[in-house]
């Protein structure tokens, strides 16, 4: 097992930052501030930074094919241009009182999975569902406390997916065809990671990348669950990772502000490092994400 690890990007601190994504069309690194609702571009070529603020907050952002971008924004999506000016808006009928959307990705057809996060706690009351390229939804899993990593195998024939509460990865076998889940199989525990499994993705060798809110960690497990590879990041809420550059060998790290979980911060009087992004360059590729309505 090797160990990485990575180091802060300047100028990146957000607040609450998740939602990684490497958009090579620009060659760009995209992430957000969920609450203070900012979507932001790294250009690692000239190392500029841009913010498009939203009038509310944003929890997942994804490429969209006429160039733009899907965005989920709470309680609804909206369609982008690449400079984020909204085109449309698409309402999800979700109460903010109760749930809102949070983490999700696009499979190889082009649908929309995201889920939703609990407002009271342990209320689980989010739900896991897929928008397709009409808008139209359906819901594939209940009781959800804390949406947050989607991914698929290489072949497309298992999805993995997070619920944060649940600390474990779960795994479905998955038809790429009709894109719908077939059965569960057996999660991969961990349970015994300090903190939650939080964003996720998956590499060319299709192998999986958790990271773990509350360990400052990003690690690597085999699609059977053993170990691999552990990135360390110096804070401890790391919250999603994404691979990225001109290779895809560089991975990209977000993370949130030791105050809004002090008891999992490594030194929460001096909060160094929480928020910011993180880079490390690791010797396997990752892969591009879909695209939304393809």
């Amino acid at each position: 097992m090797a160990k990485y690890f990575a180091e802060p990007i300047p100028g990146t601190r957000s607040d609450l930052g998740e939602g990684t994504l490497w958009d090579e069309r620009r060659g760009i690194f995209v992430w957000i501030d969920v609450f203070d609702g900012i979507v932001k571009f790294f250009d690692p070529h000239n190392q500029s930074i841009e913010d498009f603020p939203f009038p509310s907050m944003v929890t997942y952002i994804g490429k969209e094919s006429a160039g733009g971008y899907i965005v989920a924004l709470g309680d609804r999506l909206a369609l982008t241009d690449e400079r984020l000016e909204i085109k449309r808006v698409i309402p999800l009928e979700l109460d903010l009182e109760v749930v809102r959307t949070n983490d999700g990705n696009i499979d190889a057809r082009g649908n929309l999975w995201i889920g939703g996060a609990e407002k009271v706690p342990d209320s689980a009351t989010g739900e896991l569902f897929k928008i397709d390229s009409d808008f139209q939804r359906s819901i594939h899993r209940k009781g959800i406390q804390i949406a947050n990593g989607v991914d698929w195998s290489l072949d497309g024939r298992v999805m993995y997916y997070i619920d944060s509460a649940a600390r474990e990865i779960s795994r479905y076998e998955f038809n790429p065809e009709s894109c719908e889940i077939i059965r569960e199989l057996s999660p991969i525990d961990t349970k015994d990671i300090v903190g939650l499994p939080d964003g996720m993705c998956t590499d060319s060798e299709g192998n999986i990348w958790v990271a773990f809110y509350g360990s400052g960690q990003v690690i690597n497990y085999s699609p059977s669950g053993e170990v691999l590879n552990i990135v360390h990041a110096p804070t401890a809420l790391t919250t999603c990772a994404s691979f990225g550059g001109n290779d895809l060998k560089t991975m990209f790290i977000t993370s949130v502000q030791d105050y809004r979980s002090p008891n999992f911060a490594f030194n929460p009087e001096k909060d160094e490092f929480g928020g910011f992004c993180f880079q490390v360059k690791l010797p396997v590729a990752g892969k591009l994400d879909h695209t939304f309505g393809r």
